[in-house]
């Protein structure tokens, strides 16, 4: 996806470049939280972001699967890689999570630090720089369709997050470890990517499951991402 190179926050340098002023910004709100107590408001802008994304998030795995399958042409409308971008730039849009929480006066445990932290490096890698992106992506946006849902306020979607939280996991991993099983041996510099995909997602995987056996949710009302009480 070469021709989507030359917009904001796709180089590897622009990615690594936000990573700073985002933990500065959350440090600073972190610190100043703990001086002067939850911000009021926080709560319920922190609902309303989950309803949107939650809606955002669905309105995208929709735009993944169409154009995967074509059910509605959209004559170039929106083409692959605006979609692939738009994907990207939705994980810098998730550090409003990170700061949502921490206004409230949550902490944030190492599931999501690290999630939040790492997943803009991913897409960059995995879906800006790599082929067949669409199958995490859209699992992911289900699962964020879901998670965002329940976490603004539709209680009863509890039951299915760690099924599709798993799901996204298992299968951006099965689809990576096998093109690197047929291809990896070849000059192709999307191995490398690949490899960096293969190994993010299985971290993502390893803290999933800490947090799932901590008896988690990512429900901010439980206190941390990691469901324990501080």
């Amino acid at each position: 996806m070469s021709d989507v190179q030359h917009r904001p926050l796709t180089s590897l340098q622009s990615v690594i470049l936000t990573t700073g002023p985002f933990i500065f910004l959350w440090t600073s709100l972190r610190n100043h939280i703990q001086r002067n107590g939850a911000i009021s408001f926080a709560r319920t802008t922190t609902k309303l972001n989950n309803e949107i994304y939650s809606i955002f998030s669905f309105a995208l795995g929709g735009l993944i699967l169409n154009d995967v399958f074509q059910f509605y042409p959209l004559d170039d409308t929106i083409k692959t890689n605006d979609i692939a971008y738009i994907y990207h730039l939705s994980k810098f849009y998730e550090y409003t999570d990170i700061f949502n929480l921490v206004a409230g006066g949550k902490v944030i445990g190492p599931h999501m630090a690290f999630h939040h932290l790492t997943t803009p490096f991913l897409t960059h890698f995995r879906v800006l720089n790599a082929t067949d992106w669409q199958v995490f992506a859209f699992l992911n946006c289900v699962h964020h369709f879901w998670l965002y849902a329940y976490l603004g306020g539709v209680g009863l979607f509890r039951p299915i997050l760690p099924v599709t939280g798993w799901l996204q996991l298992v299968a951006g991993i099965a689809v990576d470890v096998l093109w690197l099983f047929q291809n990896g041996k070849s000059e192709n510099p999307e191995a490398t990517n690949r490899l960096i995909s293969v190994l993010l997602l299985t971290r993502y995987a390893m803290l999933y499951y800490e947090h799932l056996k901590k008896g988690g949710t990512q429900d901010p009302s439980e206190g941390n991402v990691d469901g324990k009480k501080e």
